[in-house]
């Protein structure tokens, strides 16, 4: 108890530090503790650089940086694993679309195996990083919320914790109204020549952005979603619900990971 009090304490005198500093100390621990990345500044005091001998990426929340402490490529790798895509054949001319897509680790995942990337976030640093990640800084990334239907919706603000949902959570940081759009009216999927894959994470959104792309579904050959316990207050599961959609879509269930909670589906029609 005493350790995880004084773990604590340190954190949250860590993150009150100017980012220099903060980055300053991190890279001198790094080194000590023998982690393959280190960071920099890199605008302002939101947005930070990890990198390591072969790679680098750009992220807003200082926390997450030890996710890197193996290398930026092998952080993607698991990730990209968690989502099943070691089982997903891919190659150039595919799409890759990324509902939720933080700050685009999936992106450079995509971009590697030569397919084109749509990242939907409606938290701007994170939308942020993804241009940066991803566009080359270019203002690319899809600043609105997939959904059901075309509207203005409340938002509930939570990126700490990497929480930030339309649906209602306990301990929002704050809520606005931002444009949320179904993915059937906002993407057109015709002439593709590689896969096709579309992966939803919605913070317990996930059946209604999943019914907000009913009319391209047909065209989309993979689904991964992570429909784990994350729903509103009750923080609910949404495996039934998604299930239920994608099996009325035509989709077959591939692979499932209890832990996470995520799985992968196969259009049984392409």
């Amino acid at each position: 108890m005493r350790m995880n009090l004084l773990s604590d304490l340190q954190a949250s005198i860590l993150v009150r530090l100017p980012l220099t500093v903060y980055c300053q100390v991190i890279n001198m621990r790094n080194r000590i503790r023998g982690k393959a990345h280190r960071i920099s500044p890199f605008e302002g005091n939101h947005i930070l650089k990890a990198y390591d001998a072969t790679d680098e990426i750009f992220l807003c929340r200082r926390r997450l940086h030890n996710r890197y402490r193996h290398g930026i490529r092998a952080r993607i790798d698991k990730l990209a694993k968690e989502y099943h895509l070691d089982h997903v054949p891919t190659k150039p001319g595919g799409l890759f679309i990324d509902c939720g897509a933080n700050i685009g680790e999936l992106g450079l995942w995509a971009l590697a195996r030569g397919m084109d990337y749509v990242a939907f976030e409606p938290e701007p640093l994170e939308a942020r990083c993804i241009d940066l990640n991803v566009y080359g800084g270019e203002p690319k990334a899809t600043r609105k919320a997939l959904w059901k239907s075309n509207s203005s919706i409340e938002f509930f603000s939570k990126p700490e914790s990497e929480d930030s949902s339309i649906i209602e959570m306990d301990g929002a940081q704050s809520q606005m109204i931002i444009e949320a759009v179904r993915l059937d009216t906002e993407i057109a999927l015709n002439g593709r020549t590689g896969p096709v894959i579309f992966k939803v994470e919605g913070e317990g959104a996930e059946p209604e952005i999943l019914e907000g792309a009913t009319g391209v579904l047909p065209s989309i050959d993979f689904v991964t979603v992570d429909c784990g316990f994350e729903r509103g207050r009750e923080k609910s599961p949404t495996f039934v619900e998604s299930n239920a959609l994608l099996a009325d879509a035509g989709f077959r269930l591939q692979e499932f990971e209890f832990g996470r909670v995520t799985a992968l589906y196969h259009n049984a029609n392409r």
